[in-house]
């Protein structure tokens, strides 16, 4: 499955409130209390906590244990020396925290704030918010607590250890062994055999791949991915649009999760397929359009690992259709069942469309929804202009065609 974050670009600037004297005239910018020097008492709090958030993350991407438990207080310390420790070994690059937003009260003050690291051979950096709450100490400011339900660093959830192979940076926690589990010749598999579908679009030379041990790790590791539980592995990718056709402008980060506790279960040859598909929509990202519908999303990277699930698709052909997932996320908003019926019918479209058109020609209708020209949210109205413009076909004509190959086996 493919997970598509799209960031927070504009930072929001931040807002105080300060107490000020009795008996001060309103308006007068030289009086205590007046709006002017609450407003400069204001700035000088949102000073003081961003170069307090700059030495926090100085401090995280040394690994320094001490110096980071030293911008905070009270309990937050413990939970801080022990991030630091296990953020040491993975030898992180360009940590920063950015204040998006924040209200100053007084001695406290509650921040949204952007938790931007690299990693040391990783192109890139990752993004999650984080709520802070600061109190102001004899010290100066300093972190209370620093919280997220999802979007965690790998750090936050215990001690990670780091791996490399030819293409890929490996992350997993200390009681994984992925070179005695064989990950690593399973993305090296996947990586080659990805390679061999497609001259272009190529991955990058090398790819972040974070083990979680089980689906609420993995639930924790990522944001906005639904139906995690039932998934051996995420391609989790950030990117950046632009323009009506939601072309992607940027890829800013690119990670592949693999959720262990389901994906050491499989055979091999199923783990190569589930990693020669994370990687396809990971490859894919440049030329992924926001508009692109689900059954092409996935039955693309269903056909590029050799996933054919047609005699699956023959027997639920009355509960699918093209047009019932021709939103983006159709697919993610199902389980169970459904989900699954979903994925067959996805299949065997693309396989229907590469026997049909060629591989090209199922390339072809996967980059149409990026054409400018192309007006149209995502949706099924979207979907029949691209078939047409693409294939030379009607949308109703393809899926009578394809539902007649489906059943003729």
């Amino acid at each position: 499955m493919n997970g598509r974050a799209l960031p927070i670009l504009t930072a929001l600037a931040l807002a105080g409130c300060g107490g000020g004297g009795g008996g001060s005239a309103p308006g007068d910018p030289d009086r205590p209390g007046s709006p002017a020097e609450q407003g400069a008492r204001a700035d000088g709090a949102a000073t003081q906590l961003e170069r307090l958030l700059a030495r926090r993350a100085a401090a995280l991407e040394k690994g320094d244990a001490g110096a980071y438990a030293a911008t905070a207080t009270g309990r937050q310390r413990t939970r801080d020396r022990r991030a630091a420790r296990d953020a040491r070994a993975l030898r992180l690059r360009d940590v920063e925290l950015v204040v998006r937003a924040a209200d100053v009260r007084g001695a406290s003050a509650r921040l949204r704030v952007a938790s931007l690291y690299g990693i040391r051979g990783i192109a890139g950096r990752f993004q999650s918010t984080r709520e802070v709450s600061a109190a102001r100490t004899k010290a100066g400011w300093r972190v209370r607590s620093e919280t997220s339900r999802r979007e965690r660093h790998p750090w936050e959830l215990g001690r990670f250890t780091r791996s490399r192979s030819r293409h890929f940076v490996v992350l997993a926690p200390s009681d994984i062994d992925v070179e005695a589990g064989g990950l690593l010749e399973d993305l090296e598999t996947g990586y080659e055999r990805l390679g061999e579908a497609f001259s272009q679009p190529k991955l990058r030379p090398r790819h972040l791949v974070l083990v979680a041990g089980g689906s609420g790790d993995a639930r924790s590791l990522t944001q906005s991915i639904s139906g995690v539980g039932n998934l051996a592995a995420i391609s989790d990718t950030e990117v950046r649009e632009r323009g009506a056709a939601r072309q992607v402008a940027s890829v800013a980060s690119q990670r592949l999760v693999v959720v262990w506790s389901a994906f050491s279960s499989l055979d091999p040859d199923a783990r190569t397929r589930v990693v020669t598909h994370e990687l396809t929509h990971a490859a894919l990202a440049p030329a992924t359009s926001g508009r692109t519908p689900a059954w092409l999303l996935e039955g693309t990277a269903l056909y590029v690992s050799g996933d054919d699930r047609v005699e699956m698709a023959r027997a639920l052909l009355d509960e699918i259709s093209l047009a019932r997932l021709a939103r983006p996320d159709a697919i993610a908003h199902l389980s169970g069942p459904a989900q699954e019926a979903a994925y067959a019918y996805s299949s065997a479209a693309a396989f229907y469309l590469a026997e049909r058109f060629g591989q090209s020609g199922l390339l072809d209708l996967y980059d149409v929804f990026n054409d400018e020209e192309l007006e149209g949210d995502a949706g099924v109205a979207l979907t029949r202009r691209a078939v047409r413009k693409a294939l030379g076909v009607s949308l109703g004509q393809l899926e009578r065609d394809l539902r007649d190959w489906i059943a003729g086996g």
